[in-house]
């Protein structure tokens, strides 16, 4: 979903945010983001979850959603769930920013 500018940079910086708290607990992170290796293209539409994160034999998927996204994107919501259940130790969550 395309965001305001400022919107976008809200999101980014919540993105940021959650990487470095799971770098810090020694999660390997993918993120949909300039200067990161990119998540793995999911589903037949190719979307890419904002942080993949892997440990251990854990995966997880993680969308930075706003109050407008959230509803706007449930198409791919539905897409990383499906995904997600699909795969033996994968989760996926969102995390809501206003």
């Amino acid at each position: 979903m395309k965001r305001s500018g400022k919107g976008q940079s809200i999101h980014d910086k919540k993105v940021q945010q959650i990487v470095k708290k799971l770098v810090r607990q020694n999660w390997k992170v993918k993120v949909d983001l300039p200067g990161y290796d990119k998540p793995s293209p999911i589903g037949k539409d190719n979307r890419r979850p904002d942080i993949e994160a892997t440990k251990q034999g854990h995966r997880k998927l993680i969308e930075v959603e706003t109050l407008d996204s959230l509803t706007k994107d449930k198409k791919q919501q539905v897409t990383f769930r499906r995904h997600a259940g699909q795969k033996t130790g994968t989760s996926f969550d969102i995390e809501v920013i206003d």
